[in-house]
């Protein structure tokens, strides 16, 4: 299935949202509101990204559920960090990918910069 760089980008600031949300609330719970909002974020990239590129936003979800439960969340608020960095990365990627296209939800290739 193909998805518009446009409609990446809408999810990455959905996620972006969230994931300021998770950090607000750190430390204190995991609200089951709060939580559905979480697995549905997931299910919706499901279908926008290839298996590896699931698994990236995947533990991005798991590491905020971990970030408000956790009883200290500072070491858990480090790897919410680098997961959130590493799936907007994803997402970017994909989305630049054909630009102004469809984005399939396949692997990308890398990018050589020594090829210009």
């Amino acid at each position: 299935m193909d998805f518009a760089a446009e409609e990446l980008m809408d999810e990455l600031s959905h996620v972006n949202s969230l994931m300021h949300e998770a950090t607000r609330r750190a430390g204190q719970g995991c609200n089951p509101d709060f939580e559905r909002q979480l697995d549905a974020c997931l299910r919706s990239l499901r279908p926008m990204l290839s298996g590896d590129d699931f698994i990236v936003a995947a533990d991005a979800i798991e590491a905020a559920k971990r970030v408000m439960t956790a009883a200290d969340p500072s070491a858990p608020l480090l790897m919410l960090a680098m997961a959130h960095k590493t799936l907007t990365g994803v997402l970017r990627r994909r989305a630049s990918a054909r630009p102004g296209q469809a984005v399939a939800a396949g692997p990308v290739a890398p990018q050589n910069p020594l090829a210009a």
